[in-house]
């Protein structure tokens, strides 16, 4: 994927406006906590916590497309360039899978939710709890797209990233 795709942006997107929320929101709340003391947000809890979680959600996927997980690169420096390219494959492989499980059981705990509202937003849960089952999907079709380009790639004997 050379030029952005899509999911890309969005989730980019995402990121950045969960991220820049929770910035603002935490801000708030320093500022009524410690300044404007007549001021009860009480709510600013529970925002900061919500907003954590989908920023996770939106750039994790990021993560996976861009290949900037943490890897064990004691193991990946000893083995030759085919060596790397097949344990990537197969850790790539091995991530798609999990993650698409992950997927499916994200949406019975998001069914869960059904029902359940947040103490102080009165946010129904089940949108919070479905960030598990999205940001697994995410993540898996990056896995997949990853583990697909390891494999084009393996007879042009390039660097491994």
């Amino acid at each position: 994927m050379k030029k952005k795709d899509y999911l890309e942006k969005v989730l980019e997107i995402g990121s950045f406006v969960m991220f820049t929320a929770l910035v603002l929101n935490v801000t708030f709340q320093v500022l009524t906590r410690n300044i404007f003391t007549s001021i009860s947000a009480v709510w600013t809890e529970e925002a900061s916590r919500f907003l954590f979680i989908y920023s996770i959600v939106f750039a994790a996927p990021l993560a996976m497309k861009n290949k900037e997980y943490v890897n064990v690169d004691l193991i990946l420096n000893i083995l030759p360039e085919k060596g790397k390219r097949a344990l990537n494959i197969f850790i790539n492989g091995i991530s798609a899978i999990l993650f698409i499980l992950v997927s499916i059981k994200g949406i019975d705990f998001a069914r869960l939710g059904i029902g359940q509202s947040s103490a102080t937003l009165g946010i129904s849960m089940s949108i919070m709890y479905a960030g598990i089952g999205l940001t697994s999907l995410f993540i898996a079709i990056y896995a997949i797209y990853n583990f697909i380009d390891y494999i084009r790639n393996m007879g042009r004997g390039g660097e491994v990233s």
